[in-house]
């Protein structure tokens, strides 16, 4: 009987949150999110393809993968050497 009342009072007290159809923001989910892992793909394989040590490729890497976003505004600004064509 007890452990039926404790159940009980667990169930109420720990009822789940609904968030309804809103789930993830703008760019957490759907179609924003697919744009981001394919630009951070694509970041990464530019990344594989410099020159750099291990070290660096990996340091820029981790950036991108645990920061998607930033790291990747961050690699295209500060990351990519680009060469000038004169």
């Amino acid at each position: 009987m007890l452990s039926i009342s404790i159940a009980l009072l667990l169930t109420c007290l720990c009822k789940p949150a609904s968030a309804g159809s809103y789930v993830g923001g703008y760019i957490g989910g759907g179609i924003g999110g697919l744009i981001v892992l394919v630009l951070d793909v694509i970041a990464i394989f530019d990344v594989l393809q410099t020159n750099r040590t291990i070290l660096g490729k990996l340091l820029w890497i981790l950036l991108i993968v645990f920061f998607p976003i930033g790291g990747l505004l961050i690699w295209c600004v500060c990351g990519r050497k680009t060469s000038s064509v004169v």
